[in-house]
C-alpha cells in the first residue's frame, strides 16, 4: 500500500510540470465559454494560481455549477449525472460555505477527485491481487497512471469517483458480499451513463460463482439495486423536464455530431474520421485530437482481443466492452481517450503482456502525449 501511495504522490507532483510549460509556451484559449471558471466568477487567490485553476476546466465548470446552483432550468447540463456534484455540495456545506465557484467549493471538488482516485488505486491493487502477483498489480497501476489522459483523475471530473465505485463493486462481488456489490453498483449508475454496463457484468459474475449450485441464493436480489441509480435519475428528468431520457438527449447538444437517436456502427465512424483527417491540415490542433481519438479506438479494440487471449475474467471484460461500446456507437469518438480511463481491465491486460519492449514503448509514448495533452488542457483547449 505504501508503494501505491508513493506512486500516486509522485504522479500528482509531476503533473504540475506540464501546467508550467503550458503557461510559458501556449496562449490561452478563451473562445469557449466553459474553458475555465473565470468565465463565471472573478479570479481570486489562491485558485487563480496557474498550478490550481486548470483542474476545473471544461467539465469541472459544469460539476461546480451543478453542485452550487443545481441543474439548469433548460436541462442543458443534465448530461452530467448527479452523484459527484452532490458529494461536492455536501462537503462544501460542512464548512458552511456553498458559494458557487467559491474557494471552499473548488477545493472540496479538487480534494474529493484526488482522494477518490487514491482510494481507487488501492482497491485496484487489491482486486488485481486476487488473481495475479504483486508485480502485475503494481504494473497495472503504473500503466494507468501513465495513460495520456490520466490527468483527468486529478481534475474536478467524475472519472475518479466512477472508477472507485466500479472497482468496489467488483471487489465485493469477488468477496461474495452481494449487498455491498449492489449498493456500489447503484452508485456507479448514479455517477455516469456508462455505469449501467456494470449490471450485466455483475450478473455474469454472480452466475459464474453459483452456476453449479442447485438453488440460487436470494442474494441475487441485491443486484436489483444496481439500476436504481439510473432509474432515480430518469425519474428526476421526467419530473423536471417531462422526459425521462432528457439526460441522454442532452448529449446531442454538444455540437460534436454525437447521435442520440440511432446507433452508428464503428466502421461508419472510422470512415467519417478518415475524411476529417484527410480534409483538416496536420497543422491544425483539431487534426491531432481527431487522430488521437481514432488511435484510442483502435488500441483499445486490440487490447480487447489480447485480454480475451490472456483470459481476463469474463465479468471484467463484459463491463469494459459495454462501457466502451456505449459512446462508440454514437457516431463519434469524441472524448473517447478520456472515457477509456475507467476500463480497468485494459491496464491489467497491458501488465500481462510478456513483451517488455511493448511496455517500454507504451510508457515512453504515454508520458510524452500526457505532457502535451495536459499542457493544452490547462490552457483551455479541448483534448478529450
Amino acid at each position: 500500500m505504501k508503494r501505491v501511495v508513493l506512486l500516486f504522490i509522485s504522479w500528482r507532483i509531476i503533473l504540475f510540470v506540464p501546467l508550467v510549460a503550458g503557461y510559458l509556451f501556449l496562449s490561452a484559449n478563451i473562445n469557449a465559454p466553459y474553458t475555465n471558471i473565470w468565465n463565471f466568477t472573478k479570479p481570486y487567490a489562491p485558485v487563480d494560481n496557474l498550478l490550481i485553476s486548470p483542474w476545473a476546466n471544461f467539465d469541472g465548470v459544469h460539476y461546480l455549477s451543478i453542485a452550487g446552483d443545481g441543474y439548469a432550468q433548460d436541462g442543458s447540463n443534465n448530461r452530467f449525472f448527479p452523484l459527484f456534484p452532490m458529494i461536492i455540495r455536501s462537503l462544501s456545506q460542512i464548512f458552511g460555505v456553498g458559494e458557487t465557484f467559491g474557494i471552499v467549493q473548488f477545493f472540496s471538488g479538487l480534494l474529493l477527485a484526488n482522494l477518490f482516485f487514491l482510494l481507487a488505486l488501492i482497491i485496484f491493487y487489491k482486486l488485481v491481487r486476487l488473481d495475479y502477483s504483486h508485480s502485475i498489480a503494481r504494473t497495472s497501476i503504473l500503466l494507468l497512471l501513465l495513460f495520456p489522459t490520466s490527468f483527468f483523475f486529478a481534475s474536478i471530473y467524475s472519472e475518479s469517483l466512477f472508477l472507485l465505485l466500479a472497482l468496489l463493486a467488483f471487489y465485493f462481488a469477488r468477496k461474495r458480499q452481494w449487498l455491498l456489490t449492489g449498493i456500489f453498483g447503484m452508485l456507479v449508475c448514479a455517477t455516469r451513463l456508462v455505469g449501467i454496463a456494470i449490471l450485466p457484468a455483475l450478473l455474469f459474475e454472480f452466475w459464474l460463482v453459483n452456476k453449479e449450485k442447485r438453488f440460487w441464493s436470494i442474494k441475487i436480489f441485491s443486484l436489483a439495486l444496481i439500476p436504481l441509480g439510473l432509474i432515480s435519475y430518469m425519474f428526476f428528468n421526467l419530473a423536471k423536464l417531462g422526459n425521462a431520457f432528457h439526460f441522454f438527449l442532452a448529449q446531442g447538444q454538444l455540437n460534436n455530431e454525437r447521435s442520440v437517436t440511432s446507433i452508428v456502427l464503428p466502421m461508419q465512424t472510422i470512415i467519417r474520421y478518415s475524411r476529417i483527417l484527410w480534409e483538416i491540415p496536420a497543422t491544425k490542433f483539431a487534426f491531432w485530437v481527431a487522430l488521437f481519438e481514432v488511435l484510442a479506438f483502435v488500441i483499445i479494440t486490440i487490447l480487447f482481443f489480447i485480454a480475451w487471449k490472456k483470459k481476463i475474467r469474463g465479468s471484467y471484460l463484459i463491463y469494459a466492452i459495454i462501457a466502451f461500446l456505449i459512446p462508440t456507437l454514437s457516431g463519434t469518438f469524441s472524448g473517447l481517450p478520456r472515457y477509456v480511463l475507467v476500463l480497468f481491465p485494459m491496464f491489467m491486460t497491458l501488465a500481462l503482456v510478456d513483451n517488455r519492449i511493448v511496455k517500454v514503448i507504451y510508457a515512453a509514448a504515454s508520458v510524452v502525449v500526457l505532457f502535451i495533452l495536459l499542457m493544452f488542457f490547462s490552457r483551455g483547449y479541448f483534448v478529450a
